[in-house]
């Protein structure tokens, strides 16, 4: 068993260590703030304090994880072990506080801090410690994690610290479930008129051979996504949208019986969750609510979720989340921006700053999202470049890569054609990552 050393605990202490120790490594660890039983212990043992003791792997602390309040933090980020750290030393056997640059990123530390929001309310990524220093396209956390074990591993020997391994995770937002099917009379009549006005004829024949059975609905993309999910073993997730109709939320309604069979065929196939509405973060009863409409749907019990525009407030939204019975959050990444909110790629537990406390919601950082390229006028050949350079960051940590698209994106139709073509080759691209 691994000893620490401690001039005082702290719940920060305890949240990190067992991330790095228990679920990265696979150790157990004690906690000892005594330090004459610290001298006298002739196992492995690490020293995180001010001054370094004999025989120790000596961390030198900075003050993030024995403060219990909320402030502004004066970051510094450099240039160490071949990648950018926070929290620098000089004087350890590290050179950086990898405890609190951990903390300062997965605790999301920043976006507790006073901020100017984006149009939707939502923390902007060009706010980030990480785009700033530029490295919001490195999994830092994992590679900080990596250079430890390595140090840890070359001073002792002994120690045996698991691997973890790659993996790939498929997920998808139904935001629309069908371009056509499924709308009643009233709002049928008024897209029509809109395309009546707007002359798109076409889109008006296509209603009609949709609506009388004569043609596919173009956004109609689950047989395809079923037969991959299937024949490539996928550990695949679905989120739907069961809100309240509102101009961020267009979903079909959910008591709509084309959307009883949707969900009825998806989950034949897919772990399902629920897609919270874009208001949930403001309203957050909301979340209950709409997680309540997909289990009936469903008749499972639904764990799964992910904000809607990846809209959520740190700790509302995720306290809401667990108050509501959610056990996974999807939604941990930019929409403005590809990369690593949290600088992992690996799930973690989500940590309530505000009250200085670990909880039971485990975090699944989102490593590309199509919207984001797509708002960001990239072209389909520079997003597929994209997916393929994340993916290898991810794969060198031995992370998991979690893509997030929509059914509408991957459908056949001239507008998304390309794009669809880019999943499908990211499909591929995993498959034979995963061999």
């Amino acid at each position: 068993m691994l000893l620490i050393y401690l001039c005082n605990r702290s719940p920060r202490c305890d949240y990190i260590f067992d991330l790095i120790f228990k679920e990265e490594f696979g150790i157990e660890y004690r906690v000892t703030t005594d330090i004459t039983e610290f001298e006298a212990c002739k196992e492995e043992k690490i020293n995180y304090s001010d001054s370094k003791i004999p025989n120790d792997f000596f961390i030198k602390k900075s003050s993030l994880l024995f403060e219990n309040e909320i402030k502004k933090q004066e970051i510094k980020v450099v240039q160490k072990k071949g990648t950018k750290v926070l929290f620098p030393n000089d004087n350890d056997d590290l050179g950086f506080d990898i405890f609190s640059g951990i903390f300062f990123m997965v605790s999301r530390y920043e976006e507790y801090l006073p901020f100017t929001p984006d149009q939707f309310g939502r923390f902007k990524a060009d706010d980030s410690v990480a785009f700033k220093n530029d490295f919001l396209h490195l999994p830092v956390v994992n590679i900080w994690i990596n250079i430890f074990k390595d140090a840890l591993e070359k001073m002792f020997p002994s120690l045996q610290l698991k691997s973890s391994v790659f993996n790939a995770i498929p997920t998808y937002d139904i935001d629309v479930a069908y371009k056509y099917r499924g709308r009643n009379f009233i709002r049928t009549t008024g897209s029509v008129l809109k395309d009546i006005l707007s002359f798109k004829i076409k889109n008006i024949q296509e209603r009609i051979n949709v609506l009388q059975n004569k043609q596919k609905d173009p956004w109609d993309t689950y047989e395809d996504l079923m037969k991959v999910i299937l024949e490539n073993n996928f550990n695949c997730i679905i989120f739907f949208l069961v809100a309240d109709k509102s101009i961020h939320d267009r979903n079909l309604n959910y008591q709509n019986d084309v959307m009883k069979k949707l969900v009825e065929k998806i989950i034949s196939f897919s772990a399902t969750g629920i897609h919270p509405s874009f208001y949930s973060s403001s309203f957050p009863e909301k979340i209950l609510i709409e997680k309540k409409r997909l289990e009936k749907l469903s008749g499972k019990k639904i764990t799964k979720s992910r904000q809607h525009y990846l809209k959520f407030i740190l700790p509302d939204t995720y306290n809401a989340l667990l108050a509501a019975g959610i056990t996974e959050d999807y939604s941990m990444g930019f929409s403005q921006m590809q990369g690593f909110r949290s600088g992992t790629c690996k799930p973690f537990y989500f940590y309530d700053l505000k009250n200085e406390k670990t909880t039971e919601l485990k975090i699944f950082p989102v490593t590309f999202m199509e919207s984001t390229v797509m708002n960001n006028s990239v072209n389909a050949d520079e997003a597929y470049q994209k997916i393929r350079s994340l993916l290898e960051e991810v794969k060198k940590v031995n992370g998991t890569f979690i893509s997030l698209w929509h059914n509408h994106t991957i459908s056949e139709t001239a507008e998304y054609q390309e794009w669809k073509n880019v999943h499908d080759k990211m499909i591929q691209k995993l498959v034979n990552s995963l061999r």
